[in-house]
């Protein structure tokens, strides 16, 4: 996009295109494994916060939080959260 004679990246798209293959391999997923409670959760956070992770490091109006932006910590937390969980629940009897 150009705005003002500068390019800025349109990240309202990529979200909306990353939130489309998210819902896309859910439904996959969904359909073709059988999953054990909280794994279809988890797996929307894990790869919700990757996409975010990497959109955000392409906006220019971030909230930062020293040389980190905010929303790429939070989504770091919900990747390793995430990962633990279902690794976790792998191990687990309960369905």
């Amino acid at each position: 996009m150009l705005i003002e004679g500068k390019y800025y990246h349109p990240t309202f798209l990529y979200e909306s295109l990353w939130n489309l293959i998210i819902f896309i391999i859910l439904i996959l997923f969904v359909r073709n494994v059988i999953t054990k409670r909280g794994n279809i959760f988890f797996l929307y956070v894990l790869l919700y916060s990757i996409g975010r992770y990497f959109i955000e490091g392409l906006r220019t109006d971030s909230l930062m939080i020293g040389p980190f932006r905010t929303a790429q910590l939070v989504s770091i937390i919900g990747i390793v959260v995430s990962i633990v969980f279902i690794i976790l629940n792998k191990n687990s009897e309960l369905y």
